[in-house]
């Protein structure tokens, strides 16, 4: 028999549960209060939360108003209840009290809730897309999983498939918890069936236009499919072409009528309206009509109306006050009438828009100047001004207009000559500066107050602001944000500090504040602000209210099928246990995104409104498509270095087909594997690559490895094959710093000849290479497409061995040092030298450069003895174009062979380059454009002994000799008699002018160089383009040079 006591626990939990202790499923529970029992209640001995099978989930859990050790309270039954249900881990609560020795266990009987996760959508055919379809349904990741939440994406999911034309598409959903993450998947499982076509199409034709026109336009026939980018598409048309024909205003609706699921067709109502012709004029100025549809805005938008039109005003104007009628004015009219339409008698509306600008007299800017300012630096003010100076090219920038709105943004007054070149001065009249007398921080708890003060700007003598206010709210804000206080708030208070009590006092109720539980009337605040505004010194009070901390419990990771977990995890930088940082969020997104294998990657706290601390995480993870196969074809045609002629070139042209293959994530630990193939008339290219980033598990490694496979058809020369295979792993020390381990290997082979070995261009001469090298760069520059500031260091080394293969053994120094200097707020100083050296090892020697001998530079005629083993052409330092010295042509400096006068490179590099760059105006172009003078010096040697400073050499001298030096009765040739090495060291002296112009991927230069000091050198004559027995260099020797002038087009930046 049980004890009445226990029948009253039962009713008291009862009670609790019908007056609102415990909601029904999906309700808010409700406060109540209910008198207590007037029995003793018995003591609670344990409080457990248990599922509906008994599994316990949490003994004396934290956070809830019942205690072990105390009597059984109803009300704080109920109030544990509401509790429990704010957290968001639990619904469908109950109380249940059982005997038990000594008392009673309180068991609070839950069911858990679970959370959405990811969202797969299968049998799904496009359009629309699988995540478009995903998004479609408005399911979020973490939120508390309902199955009527489930049903209503379902409703949006159907609702966007019929836009797309499937009507009779079947959905439904099914469910994948996993309780152990407390997650739930949801399967949409679409049947998509027939897209539905087009019925009927019923034209209300409202133009002056005929049906046939307008429907052309739509491109949308009887039975053909319906997509909603279809719809669009054709009603963009029909618009562009009433727009073309002068209707701005006209409009293209596309409805659907009822469906027909017998037909499975569905009929289009179009009603096109033209609205009025418009016609534009422009009179006291000159714009051609594309200029004109630029500066009016209604062509953009496709309407009239008077704030398009005012816009278009202004436009104008500033238009001419760019092209220096700084007194210009603007205006406009409009006028409507009736006009015969070209469909019979049926009227039509044109509309007719003239603006009407006196340009006045034409002025140029010469110069702005800013005085008396002391707290603010004068470039400041300068790049806060709208007018600007006259500078190449460009009148500059003025208006009164715009002058008394830079003197309004800054304060100032302004003065202004009326006619001729104008002089602007602006006279800053700074007064008494408003400073911060005192800044007292309340509310904070987690950080020390020297922690907070540390991130604000608005201290103690400093002076005062809202945009300074508003900055500090920021930082703090970011501050807690980043230690998982997501519901942190700030608001500021500014107070009046006077020196003068009577003042004080009258200002007494003159207190500025920003938080909204302070607000006032709106002219009670503006006298407030400018009491504190016209105020010496105001005390700061900054209040924070920082909320509870959000701390990671586990991190969950999903949504994946081929990357292994572990490779997600380690790019994951949130920590378990830690606060929720935000910035490890973005930092985690960001380098998960960087592994190139994701399309989407989402980063959510499960159950983010409910109020327990401790959250999952929830990372998921949207895999792209691991194989993609790309194939094109063109036409190449390139100018390429002659064979024939040392300073000459030959154009080249061939057909060629490109097949691309790759594939991602290749053995799920984000690297991925690439093909390439390339194939023409004249060659043939095979590439394979694979990388592999995060190499030995470790996020500051990453591996490549490629193999290069080529096979070149020089017309009727010569057929080369080369192969080349290189692995690299690279190593990032700092966000700055990089080290680059590599070994390559290149072999390249000359077959089929049908010229001398001399004239084979240089990068296909044969050669064999093994090397290890090591490179190591820092870029601190703050653009490397364009660096303005900053500098980038760089040291390379490598070996090359012929126990590794390699046909010749040296080593190889390269150094490299750039910086880049703002001057002003445009203008930018760059300079870099760059020294590289090459050291025979062992067997091998360095380049010499004997004079020859006559009749040793005929063709045909080869030198005796064993050939010493030297160090491959490929290898050698070459230099010359637009990234290095600007007064040579591609690879056209240093040494030069001794008969045939072709470069043969050097075993040293010395290059400084120096250049101003400069910021240039130009009318239609505006900032985009910009200049550069530079100056670029040094030149390749032979060897490092060789490296000269001086600007001259002796030319060459010449004597004739006998032919055939065995035949006294045979023709004398001119010979090269002193100075015939072509070594060519000395130092090359090169200035020019460049114009770069400014894009996403870096600037586009145009550069024209010309070297100061072109030395001569010898080459052979060449033969008679006639002759057919001809020898290359049977006629003899003759001096020549380098042409002196340059030009260059490139992209990116020249160093």
């Amino acid at each position: 028999m049980k004890s009445s006591w226990t029948i009253g626990l039962r009713g008291i939990v009862a009670l609790a549960l019908l007056t609102g202790a415990a909601p029904a499923r999906g309700q808010t529970p409700q406060d109540t209060s209910v008198a207590g029992s007037a029995k003793e209640e018995p003591k609670i001995v344990a409080i457990r939360i248990v599922e509906e099978d008994g599994r316990v989930l949490s003994e004396s859990p934290s956070g809830i108003a019942v205690e072990t050790g105390k009597a059984l309270d109803r009300g704080k039954i109920a109030e544990s209840l509401r509790a429990l249900y704010r957290t968001g881990d639990y619904a469908d609560m109950r109380a249940v009290v059982t005997p038990v020795p000594d008392g009673v266990r309180l068991d609070f009987v839950v069911r858990e809730n679970l959370f959405f996760n990811r969202v797969r959508i299968e049998g799904l055919t496009a359009p629309p897309s699988d995540s478009s379809a995903a998004a479609a349904m408005q399911l979020a990741l973490g939120q508390t999983y309902r199955r009527a939440a489930v049903d209503e994406a379902l409703e949006k999911l159907r609702e966007t498939l019929r836009d797309e034309g499937l009507y009779q598409a079947e959905v439904s959903a099914e469910t994948v918890p996993h309780a152990e993450t407390h997650q739930m998947d949801i399967v949409v499982h679409v049947k998509p069936g027939p897209r539905a076509r087009v019925g009927s199409i019923q034209l209300k034709n409202g133009t002056e236009y005929r049906d046939a026109d307008i429907l052309s336009r739509l491109r949308m026939k009887t039975g053909g499919v319906i997509t909603s980018a279809k719809l669009q598409r054709g009603r963009d048309r029909i618009r562009k072409y009433l727009a073309k024909k002068g209707h701005l205003s006209g409009r293209a609706a596309v409805r659907r009528g009822d469906y027909d699921a017998a037909k499975n067709t569905i009929p289009l109502d179009l009603d096109v309206t033209e609205g009025p012709r418009v016609k534009m004029a422009i009179t006291g100025a000159k714009f051609s009509e594309g200029e004109l549809k630029k500066l009016i805005p209604i062509y953009q938008e496709g309407a009239v109306d008077p704030d398009l039109l005012e816009e278009g005003k202004r436009n104008v104007r500033e238009r001419l006050e760019r092209q220096g009628y700084f007194d210009a004015s603007v205006d406009y009219t409009t006028e409507t009438h009736e006009v015969k339409s070209s469909r019979g008698a049926a009227q039509s509306t044109e509309e007719v828009i003239t603006y009407t600008a006196e340009r006045g007299d034409r002025h140029k800017l010469i110069g702005i100047e800013i005085t008396g300012n002391k707290y603010f630096d004068t470039e400041l003010l300068r790049s806060r001004l709208q007018v600007f100076g006259g500078a190449f090219g460009s009148a500059g920038r003025f208006s009164r207009r715009l002058v008394e709105s830079d003197a309004l943004s800054m304060r100032t007054l302004y003065q202004a000559n009326k006619e001729g070149d104008l002089f602007i001065r602006f006279v800053v009249q700074e007064g008494k500066q408003t400073r911060v007398a005192s800044l007292s921080i309340e509310g904070i708890h987690v950080f020390k107050e020297d922690e907070l003060l540390g991130v604000v700007g608005s201290t103690r003598g400093q002076p005062y602001s809202d945009f300074g206010v508003t900055t500090d709210r920021d930082n703090i804000l970011a501050l807690y944000f980043n230690e998982g206080f997501p519901e942190a708030r700030f608001s500021p208070t500014a107070e009046r500090v006077s020196a003068d009590p009577t003042a004080q006092k009258a200002d007494a109720g003159g207190n500025a504040t920003f938080s909204q539980e302070n607000e006032k009337k709106e002219q009670k605040e503006k006298d407030s602000k400018t009491s504190i505004e016209q105020a010496e010194a105001v005390r700061l009070v900054y209040h924070i209210q920082e909320g509870p901390q959000t701390r990671v419990r586990r991190i969950l990771i999903g949504g994946y099928e081929h990357t292994r977990p572990g490779v997600i995890h380690r790019e994951v930088h949130i920590k378990v246990k830690e606060p929720l940082r935000e910035g490890e969020v973005v930092e985690s997104q960001r380098r998960l995104y960087n592994l190139g294998v994701f399309n989407r990657v989402t980063i959510e706290p499960q159950n983010p409104n409910g109020t327990n601390p401790e959250k999952d995480v929830a990372v998921l993870v949207e895999e792209a498509k691991r194989y993609t196969v790309a194939y094109g074809g063109g036409f190449e045609v390139q100018r390429l270095a002659s064979t024939t002629s040392p300073t000459g070139a030959q154009i080249e042209a061939a057909p060629r087909g490109i097949l691309e293959v790759s594939k991602l994530n290749l053995t799920g630990r984000g690297d991925s594997l690439s093909f390439k193939l390339r194939g023409s008339t004249l060659q043939g290219r095979a590439l394979l690559g694979y990388s592999a980033p995060n190499a030995f598990a470790n996020s500051h490694f990453s591996f490549q490895a490629t193999a290069f496979a080529e096979k070149t058809r020089d017309i009727n020369t010569f057929t080369e094959d080369r192969y080349e295979g290189s692995v690299q792993l690279t190593e990032q020390v700092t966000p700055l710093t990089t080290v680059l381990y590599r070994y390559a290997f290149r072999r390249v082979g000359v077959s089929n000849l049908k010229i001398l070995s001399e004239e084979i261009p240089l990068f296909n001469q044969p050669t064999l290479v093994s090397q290890f090298g090591v490179t190591w760069f820092r870029d601190s520059r703050d653009n490397p497409a364009e660096a303005s500031k900053g500098s980038f260091n760089s040291a390379d080394f490598s070996d090359a061995d012929t126990r590794l293969g390699s046909s010749a053994s040296f080593l190889r120094f390269f150094l490299q040092n750039s910086t880049y200097y703002p001057i002003k707020r445009r203008f930018s100083f760059a300079r870099s030298t760059r020294l590289g050296l090459l050291v025979p090892v062992r067997d091998t020697v360095s380049l010499t450069f004997p004079a020859p001998t006559p009749g040793q530079c005929v063709a045909g005629t080869a030198p005796s003895g064993p050939t010493p083993t030297i160090i491959p052409l490929p290898e050698r330092f070459f230099a010359g174009g637009g990234t290095s010295l600007r007064g040579f042509a591609l690879n056209q400096a240093g040494p030069r062979d001794a008969c045939t006068g072709f470069p043969v490179g050097g075993q040293a590099m010395l290059i400084f380059n120096q250049e101003f760059r400069f910021p240039m105006r130009l009318p239609f172009i505006g900032t985009s454009l910009g200049g550069a003078i530079f100056y670029d010096g040094g030149n390749v040697y032979s060897r490092l002994l060789r490296i000269s400073l001086r600007a001259t050499l002796p030319a060459p001298t010449f004597k004739l000799v006998l032919k055939d030096p065995n035949d006294p009765t045979s023709p004398t040739i001119p010979a090269c008699d002193t100075n015939c090495t072509n070594e060519l060291n000395y130092f090359a002296h090169t200035i020019g002018l460049g114009v770069r112009y400014k894009t996403p991927v870096g600037p586009i230069r145009i550069d024209f160089g010309y070297q100061l000091n072109r030395p001569s050198f010898v080459i052979p004559i060449p033969c008679p383009s006639n002759s057919t027995n001809c020898v290359v260099g049977s006629l003899g020797q003759k001096s020549t040079q380098l042409p002196g002038f340059q030009v260059f087009f490139n992209l990116g930046s020249s160093f």
